[in-house]
């Protein structure tokens, strides 16, 4: 079964727009299934599903408007109505931006566009023309944890999570934690969530690591020094929660710092890293350059150090919860609401910093609840901040600790 993506919800007020949509996500993340899922929502009798990895549909669709029409005409299921063309893996266009401005000016009341890509890049890089005012762009990431959830038929305790973190009940603690250590070990593509085997979860982990991040990344951008990448990106995997130095990295992986700068982004933009910003007022005192680095996937992150052992067994637990907790924070911080990280020059230093017009909210997290940690700094640096410490387990109510996926309920 394939269970309905938050994104679902969020697209499916946009279909009767002339504006042409944009699902962006990584390979896997389950595109496909979210077109196939909308198509279901506006009718089979009125979608055409193309997919661009087809070689000839790839070159009729490559050929101009005049051909694309031609083919939408003859393969429309309605002369009647409008009808919604489902593109997928758009990104093999080398530039669509004229089509799609022709098709939203002229032909909209004809056909929707509705197309995925694997990477945003193909925006800033393959297309053109901006499309200012005839694009709207989604993000498709893996699995939240939430979605994990239901996709383990744990649509109650899903629902618990997100709207109340703080009432789950003491018998479904150590069942959540249980999922919390998969989810945390093989990360969230649909494909992996759905294994039962630990030897088939990781031979897809594989599988995605050797087709799309040493493949598809290295021929979409043309990248020549492809044994650079793979170092960067192990790299990369075995330092996450560490600040990014560009200078360090170009002299560990042995390339211009422009290069690895270059290659931090498309790291980004094909979503396999993210990097988080620092928090800062004081000059003086405070970090306001130096980014931190968390995969999207955790996964993935750990089937490219070689180490799907269960979190008791690893030093780098710690690192993990940290890197599970930005992600979980990322997928449900409010639109006015943003991620920072927080340290000053004396290396007194804060996982996270949540701010909006209405609150200053710093959060450290541990994997369990057995050290101390000090809001001093911070609290005296900004007095009107609530400070709490997330736990993987253990949390000690005494010093207001919480449980990691209690952390939504003080975004509210």
């Amino acid at each position: 079964m394939d269970y309905p993506r938050n994104l679902c919800k969020e697209i499916e007020p946009k279909l009767d727009l002339p504006e042409a949509l944009f699902i962006l996500g990584p390979r896997q993340s389950g595109k496909t299934t979210l077109l196939k899922q909308l198509m279901r929502k506006v009718g089979e009798e009125r979608s055409i599903y193309i997919d661009l990895e087809f070689p000839e549909l790839l070159r009729i669709f490559s050929m101009g408007v005049t051909e694309i029409l031609k083919y939408l005409n003859y393969h429309r299921p309605n002369q009647n109505s409008r009808v919604f063309v489902f593109l997928d893996e758009v990104q093999y266009l080398s530039d669509f931006s004229h089509i799609v401005k022709l098709m939203v000016d002229h032909y909209s009341d004809q056909f929707k566009l509705v197309m995925s890509g694997s990477s945003s890049a193909l925006i800033k890089y393959q297309f053109k023309e901006s499309l200012v005012g005839r694009k709207l762009v989604y993000e498709l990431f893996p699995l939240s944890f939430d979605e994990y959830l239901r996709f383990k038929a744990e649509d109650k305790l899903s629902d618990m999570l997100i709207y109340e973190p703080d009432s789950i009940p003491l018998d479904k603690i150590s069942a959540l934690e249980n999922y919390l250590q998969d989810y945390i070990i093989y990360g969230g593509y649909p494909k992996v969530v759905k294994q039962v085997s630990r030897d088939d979860k990781r031979q897809i982990l594989l599988d995605i690591v050797n087709s799309y991040i040493l493949k598809d990344i290295k021929d979409l951008f043309k990248i020549e020094k492809t044994q650079q990448l793979n170092h960067l990106v192990r790299y990369l995997a075995a330092n996450i929660g560490k600040h990014v130095n560009h200078q360090s990295l170009a002299t560990e992986i042995m390339l211009h710092r422009e290069t690895i700068q270059a290659y931090l982004e498309i790291l980004e933009e094909c979503y396999i890293i993210r990097r988080l910003k620092p928090y800062y007022q004081n000059l003086s005192t405070e970090l306001k350059q130096m980014n931190k680095l968390y995969f999207v996937d955790s996964g993935i992150r750990n089937v490219l150090i070689d180490n799907l052992n269960e979190l008791e067994l690893r030093s780098d637990k710690g690192e993990l919860f940290e890197n599970f907790m930005y992600s979980h924070l990322f997928h449900n911080v409010k639109a006015d609401q943003k991620i920072r990280y927080w340290q000053t020059r004396n290396h007194q230093e804060i996982d996270f910093i949540i701010t909006s017009s209405a609150m200053l909210l710093a959060l450290e997290t541990k994997y369990s609840g057995d050290k101390s940690v000090s809001f001093a700094a911070f609290q005296r640096a900004y007095p009107d901040s609530v400070c709490r410490v997330l736990c993987f387990r253990n949390p000690n109510p005494a010093r207001q600790e919480l449980y990691g996926w209690q952390a939504l309920g003080l975004l509210k």
